[in-house]
């Protein structure tokens, strides 16, 4: 958890616009002038709502009620029972509970599957658990298919990296990913006691805090501080990240990347740390997740390719493709440097092209694609993290051709002008 004695906001300005990051709810939010203007005039005091509009020049009534509207929503502002506003306490019930279910871990959980994956020279061990359903209280089995299928998704991105030699290589921890009628436990158990869990209702807060917890075992110098929906591969000039929601065409390029003989860091959610005064990678190499429409496009660089099975269900269905342990990532050294963050977008048919973009574009883009804080981190991460974005080069690239969007990675990467 991210230490009381951190404040709750962390607010910073790029290209005029204002990003506040919320830390007890992981959420970073862009305001336009008039809500920063706003934001920014609100004190941990009480004081009339019009005073601050007008303090703000927010003059508009129900611009006004629009946001602290929104503001009490998400807990950042509190009233008291003249109407008047102030900022909610810097207070940890503000977040939202990650409280185990009642009686989740007391239902017998049946084991599905088990690994032992090596990560920079650490082993650690997962495991897949599942709990019986009940009577009438049981989730319909929709549900249920749609949180299995997701736990069958995670152990496919972990084979990515199995431990070669498990009879020899002793695990420091066993992350459990259990689904249950309510939702996802996880759990941590290391020594032979529970070190962290938690309970969540969302399959991506299971995936992303397992990957995490993952992370933030193996990597202590440096470790883990901020989390990024994204690919990582690298050459000998450094590592690129591509950043994008889902449908992007990240991991179809990072499968195409790897067949030029690039290093592969990960298809998924790499972590970033700081070293030095500079923004480095750690690598995460899960088996990279392809969908069905990928696969004849990639057909001549991975012969067998359509005849991987199939896992998962609905759009995340498809096939995982591990990538041989030699193109793995190090997990340190030069090719961990962050040189170069883009933005793909494929579009059929189109020819390159290369936008370079600003540092509050690119936060709305990561924003869009998800990214988090490491739960130890900070104030300070997120001002090391804001600073490599502004930075770092930054292009957004739409492309249709995957030999052509390559060599143009490489220039980029390499430093060449857009």
């Amino acid at each position: 958890m991210i230490p009381s004695a951190e404040p709750r906001f962390y607010f910073r300005v790029l290209d005029d616009v204002l990003f506040v990051f919320d830390q007890h709810r992981e959420m970073a939010h862009a305001l336009n002038a008039p809500a920063a203007r706003l934001f920014l005039a609100l004190s941990d005091s009480f004081r009339p709502a019009a005073a601050l509009g007008a303090e703000a020049a927010v003059h508009g009534a129900e611009d006004l009620a629009a946001c602290f509207g929104a503001w009490e929503e998400l807990g950042w502002i509190e009233r008291d029972g003249t109407g008047q506003v102030r900022l909610r306490p810097s207070q940890r019930d503000a977040a939202p509970a990650l409280a185990r279910p009642p009686k989740a871990e007391s239902r017998p959980a049946e084991l599905l599957q088990q690994l032992q994956v090596r990560l920079a020279g650490t082993s650690v061990v997962l495991r897949l658990l599942a709990t019986g359903r009940r009577g009438g209280e049981a989730t319909p089995p929709a549900c249920l298919a749609i949180r299995l299928a997701t736990g069958d998704r995670l152990m496919g991105f972990f084979s990515g990296f199995l431990d070669p030699d498990p009879i020899h290589h002793t695990p420091i921890a066993t992350i459990d990913i259990i689904v249950v009628e309510e939702g996802f436990a996880l759990r941590c158990v290391s020594g032979g006691a529970i070190t962290r869990q938690l309970f969540t209702e969302e399959a991506s807060q299971a995936v992303g805090k397992s990957h995490l917890w993952l992370l933030d075992l193996v990597y202590r110098d440096p470790p883990p501080a901020v989390f990024v929906h994204a690919a990582v591969l690298s050459t000998a000039d450094g590592a690129l990240m591509m950043a994008g929601v889902s449908g992007a065409g990240k991991s179809t390029l990072s499968a195409y990347l790897v067949a030029q003989g690039w290093r592969f860091g990960t298809d998924d959610s790499p972590a970033i740390a700081f070293s030095g005064g500079e923004a480095v990678v750690l690598p995460c190499p899960g088996a990279i997740s392809l969908k069905p429409g990928s696969l004849d496009a990639l057909a001549p660089f991975y012969p067998g390719l359509a005849e991987r099975p199939r896992v998962g269900s609905g759009e995340k269905r498809g096939c995982y493709l591990p990538v041989p342990l030699e193109q793995h990532m190090p997990p340190h050294g030069p090719e961990n440097r962050l040189a170069c963050l883009v933005f793909p977008r494929f579009e059929p048919g189109a020819s390159t092209r290369v936008e370079p973009i600003g540092p509050a574009r690119a936060l709305l883009e990561l924003m869009d694609a998800e990214f988090g804080l490491a739960e130890p981190a900070g104030a300070a991460e997120l001002d090391a993290f804001f600073d490599a974005l502004e930075r770092l080069p930054r292009y957004a690239v739409t492309y249709g051709d995957l030999a052509d969007v390559e060599a143009v990675l490489r220039r980029l990467l390499a430093g060449a002008p857009a």
